[in-house]
């Protein structure tokens, strides 16, 4: 695993990204911080990402929050 640099994720990719699949948690701020959505997204599909910023917009303007984080961490991996 890499370490973190400011700028490092304007780098350009070697190889293209056909996958990266993801795990998305909607999480509701104002009761207990539950969990209310749990749903699995490819960052290397352009429907996914443009309903990962629709939801991640939904959340911070409705008292919700979004986590991110690989499927393969998700699942304890």
């Amino acid at each position: 695993m890499s370490e973190y640099r400011k700028g490092i994720e304007s780098i350009p990719l070697i190889k293209d990204n056909h996958d990266c699949p993801i795990m998305v948690f909607v999480i509701d701020l104002k009761n207990n911080d539950n969990v209310v959505e749990q749903k699995e997204l490819n960052l290397a599909d352009p429907a996914h990402r443009k309903y990962l910023g629709k939801i991640t917009f939904w959340a911070v303007n409705n008292g919700h929050s979004i986590e991110t984080m690989s499927v393969k961490d998700a699942n304890g991996g």
